[in-house]
């Protein structure tokens, strides 16, 4: 069961103590910001998901399955929902603790305003911002046969990673460093699938 504990133990080996302090820093905004949010699947015990469960898998994704441990690339994960989703998370706040490139990154992953959300993200041609919303967007197809999500719902969610998201995620593979770029392509076919 994934818990704050095996979320951190993950961190201890990357990071210095001060970098771990952010990303705890960032890990306990996102719990609070989304703290009477849930989701459409439900768990187990037929209760709705909490929200925040979301964000820890996306960031999950990132460091266990790509293999990227940077630092501002997991807080942004984390926060990715913020700004749209909660009102305690602003980008003010964001700057404040963390810097520019994850502000940056949060208002780009975010759908405010949503009217042009698609264009933005097609013309940003940034790896780090693209892989962090192939990231989301697997979570999201990952969570669509949990129970408690309607056929309409996954219908609409799977058409709308084919239309707007397949062109992004193509992308995404073309910019990725080296380093990455085997992950990124799994990634990317697994979207694909």
């Amino acid at each position: 069961m994934e818990n704050k504990e095996t979320f951190q133990a993950r961190l201890r080996p990357y990071f210095s103590p001060s970098d771990q302090l952010d990303i705890k820093l960032a890990y306990c905004l996102a719990k609070f910001g989304h703290r009477a949010q849930t989701r459409k699947e439900l768990t187990e015990e037929g209760k709705p998901t909490r929200y925040f469960e979301h964000v820890r898998r996306v960031a999950i994704v990132l460091m266990d399955e790509l293999k990227i441990m940077d630092r501002d690339m997991i807080i942004t994960l984390l926060l990715h929902d913020s700004l749209e989703d909660t009102q305690d998370v602003t980008s003010e706040l964001l700057e404040h603790c963390f810097g520019s490139r994850v502000t940056h990154m949060v208002k780009m992953l975010s759908k405010v305003p949503k009217e042009g959300y698609i264009d933005r993200m097609s013309n940003c041609h940034e790896w780090g911002v693209l892989a962090a919303k192939g990231c989301d967007r697997l979570d999201n197809l990952r969570s669509l046969m949990i129970p408690g999500n309607t056929v309409e719902f996954q219908k609409k969610q799977i058409e709308e990673t084919r239309t707007k998201y397949f062109p992004l995620f193509d992308e995404m593979v073309t910019l990725a460093p080296p380093k990455y770029a085997d992950n990124i392509q799994r990634l990317r076919d697994e979207i694909h699938r």
